[in-house]
């Protein structure tokens, strides 16, 4: 991926993501993720990413991650913040934004530049609502110390309410915050990249920390390393919560041929997105 340019951010604009930000949940159809395969351009950055697959990262994505070392440039993180917004929609995010949340988990955070997003939206939303909002604090943990520095690096709070904190943490293992801790969890791009056994933990895990509603953004199409998982909507509820919203998703506008990504990142890959709620929420005197 080369430096991107003033050009290839206005092809983002171009979007209009902006005016729409569930724009994505409207481009998607079963009979467009069919067509897919008549398009060349998807077919030959599918088999790209198959076959250019670190060897280290499909043996052991954990030991992958942890070890990583990966700088990013500011102008990158702000395309890639940009462009990652189609495929990953504010999905009940309002939910953050509303009176009696105090603390949000970005759990796998990266490079963080999706918390910004979601740090970004909550401000978006006091703001139209004249409203002055409230103490936030936006908590992202990710297994790469590298990439966590690059979160604090470049990350910047929208709003003087709220705080934005980064941390390294292994979720297989457990993190050292107390049962429903965080009102609200999100996790992008994270179940893809676990075995049965760790899935099965992080889920435990994620379902003993969360006290309100859950997030997911994950993939739908297998690749080396990758496993899709269409039954999270069930796994989540056998632990407590049930899942409002659900929607399929391509990785970036649907054209029949081609690509509307200026830097052609990733291939028309399907995604899913959801919200689940907690079907029995603590009440705030068991929490605080």
């Amino acid at each position: 991926m080369h430096v991107p340019t003033p050009e290839d951010f206005r092809a983002l604009t171009d979007w209009g993501l902006v005016e729409r930000p569930f724009a994505a949940i409207d481009d998607y159809s079963a009979e467009r993720e069919h067509r897919r395969t008549e398009n060349d351009r998807h077919q030959r950055r599918r088999r790209e990413q198959e076959r250019n697959a670190s060897a280290e990262f499909v043996a052991d994505s954990q030991a992958y991650y942890r070890s990583m070392d990966r700088p990013i440039d500011r102008t990158k993180w702000s395309y890639l913040k940009r462009r990652k917004a189609w495929f990953q929609p504010p999905v009940g995010w309002n939910r953050f934004a509303a009176p009696g949340t105090s603390r949000v988990l970005d759990l796998g955070c990266g490079d963080g530049d999706q918390t910004q997003r979601v740090a970004d939206f909550v401000a978006g939303q006091w703001l139209s609502a004249g409203y002055d909002g409230f103490p936030l604090e936006i908590v992202g943990v990710d297994l790469s110390e590298s990439r966590v520095e690059n979160a604090r690096r470049h990350t910047r709070s929208p709003h003087e309410k709220i705080t934005l904190r980064f941390e390294t943490g292994d979720t297989v293992a457990g993190l050292d915050y107390g049962d429903d801790f965080f009102d609200h969890t999100l996790v992008m791009g994270l179940f893809e990249v676990l075995g049965d056994d760790p899935l099965e933990a992080v889920l435990d895990e994620l379902a003993r920390l969360t006290a309100q509603g859950i997030y997911v953004r994950d993939i739908l199409d297998a690749y080396p390393g990758l496993t899709p998982r269409p039954d999270l909507s069930a796994r989540l509820a056998d632990r407590g919560f049930d899942t409002v919203e659900r929607h399929k998703l391509f990785e970036e506008p649907f054209v029949a041929t081609g690509t509307h990504d200026p830097l052609d990142v990733w291939p028309m890959n399907v995604h899913q997105v959801l919200f689940a709620a907690a079907t029995d929420p603590p009440s705030p005197e068991d929490r605080y």
